[in-house]
C-alpha cells in the first residue's frame, strides 16, 4: 500500500495533482508557494511575456538563486538527489495531464 498522497497545487491559475511521499508534503506545497512568489514578482516585472516564459524565467531565477548561494548545505548530494526526484514526479505528472 502506497503512503504517498495527492496534493492538488495551484499555479499560474491552474491546478496540478502531485503525488508526495509521507513526511514531504510541506516541502511540495512551499516549493509551490516559491515558485508562485516568483512568478507573481516576474509577472510585475515583465507584464508581456507569456504563462510559459514566466514559468522557465521563475524557474532559471530560482535554480540561480540556488547555485549562487553562499551558505551551501553540507550534504549537496542529498540536495540534489531531491531535487532529481522532485523533477521526475513534477515530469511524471506532467506527462500524466498531457501537458
Amino acid at each position: 500500500m502506497s503512503t504517498d498522497s495527492v496534493r492538488v497545487l495551484r499555479i499560474l491559475g491552474r491546478e496540478y495533482n502531485i503525488k508526495a511521499p509521507a513526511g514531504e508534503e510541506q516541502v511540495l506545497q512551499d516549493a509551490a508557494a516559491m515558485l508562485q512568489a516568483e512568478i507573481a514578482a516576474n509577472k510585475k516585472k515583465f507584464p508581456y511575456v507569456t504563462a510559459n516564459e514566466l514559468v522557465v524565467l521563475s524557474a532559471l531565477n530560482l535554480c540561480a538563486r540556488q547555485l549562487n548561494a553562499t551558505d551551501k548545505p553540507k550534504d549537496t548530494d542529498d540536495v540534489t538527489r531531491r531535487l532529481a526526484v522532485l523533477n521526475r514526479r513534477i515530469r511524471a505528472q506532467l506527462d500524466d495531464t498531457g501537458t
